[in-house]
C-alpha cells in the first residue's frame, strides 16, 4: 500500500492494481480509489467451497484510500471484515448504491462519509466524476447492484461492470471508457467470457480487463477465453490480464 501511495504518475496518467476477485486500486491525480476490495477469507465462513485459493495481497488494516467504492452487498465485494479493520473510516469517502450504503452504516461507516450513487446518477467525489451504470443483479437481496464509471480530472476513465448478467439492455447501457473492468466467471448469474467480450466491443475501450475468475475454485474461469473472444470481435481492443498488485499504467 505504501508503494501505491508513493507511486509516481505524470499528470495525464492513471494506474490500476488488481486485488483479486473484482477488487482494484486505481490512482490518478494523487487520488487513490478502491473498488470492491476483498482482503479476508470471510466468504469461507459461509461455505468452505468459497475459500480463497490466493492469499490477500495485504491486510485490511493496511488499506489506505481516498475513495472506497462498493458495487453491491455480497461478501466478496462489501466485506464487513475488511471494513471493520479499515483504519480510515472517518476520512475516506465511501460510495455505494442504496442498500449497500445502508450496510456500510451498519459496518460502522459514518453516514456523513457515504455518498449514495444509484444507477443513472452522477456525482462529483473528491474531483472524480462517478456515474452509476445499470446492471442485472443475480438475486433480490442485491437488487441495487450498480456498475460505476469513473472519470478523473485529467480525463482518464474507467468502467467497472460489477457482477451482472448479460442482456441487450446492459449492452445498450454501458458507457464509453478507456479501461473496462468486466466480470467473466459465467456462474452465479454473471456473464461469461463470450458475453463480456460483446460488452467490451460495445464500450470500445483501449483496454479490456477481466475479473471475477481467480479467487475461488467453484467460481473460476480462464481469462484467456476472454482474450480470444475480444480479439475475434475487435483486434483494436487490447486485453490486459493483470497480475496481482502489478501496476498497469495508461495515459
Amino acid at each position: 500500500m505504501k508503494d501505491i501511495k508513493n507511486y509516481n504518475l505524470a499528470a495525464n496518467e492513471a494506474a490500476i492494481w488488481f486485488l483479486g476477485q473484482a477488487g482494484y486500486l486505481i490512482k490518478s491525480n494523487d487520488i487513490v480509489v478502491a473498488i470492491d476490495p476483498y482482503l479476508t477469507d470471510s466468504a469461507a465462513n459461509l461455505s468452505p467451497e468459497l475459500s480463497r485459493i490466493i492469499a490477500a495481497p495485504f491486510e485490511p488494516s493496511e488499506l489506505d484510500v481516498d475513495v472506497y467504492i462498493v458495487t453491491h452487498d455480497h461478501i466478496d465485494h462489501l466485506d464487513p471484515q475488511t471494513i471493520e479493520a479499515y483504519p480510515y473510516k472517518t476520512r475516506t469517502t465511501f460510495v455505494a448504491p442504496r442498500l449497500a450504503a445502508r450496510k456500510l452504516i451498519i459496518c460502522g461507516i459514518p453516514e456523513e462519509n457515504i455518498v449514495r450513487i444509484d444507477t443513472g446518477e452522477t456525482k462529483m467525489v473528491k474531483g472524480i466524476t462517478i456515474t452509476g451504470i445499470f446492471t442485472i443483479p443475480n438475486e433480490p437481496a442485491v437488487s441495487d447492484t450498480c456498475g460505476y464509471r469513473l472519470e478523473f480530472k485529467n480525463g482518464r476513465s474507467v468502467y467497472h461492470s460489477s457482477d451482472t448478467a448479460y442482456s441487450e439492455l446492459l449492452l445498450n447501457s454501458v458507457p464509453e471508457a478507456e479501461v473496462a473492468l468486466l466480470c467473466i466467471n459465467g456462474k452465479w448469474g454473471n456473464m461469461g467470457p463470450a458475453q463480456a467480450a460483446k460488452i467490451a466491443q460495445k464500450i470500445h475501450p483501449e483496454f479490456a480487463v477481466p475479473n471475477h475468475y481467480d479467487l475461488m475454485v467453484v467460481n473460476s474461469e480462464n481469462p484467456e477465453k476472454f482474450r480470444i473472444f475480444v480479439e475475434q470481435l475487435n483486434k483494436n481492443i487490447e486485453v490486459i490480464i493483470l497480475d496481482l498488485m502489478k501496476p498497469f499504467v495508461w495515459k
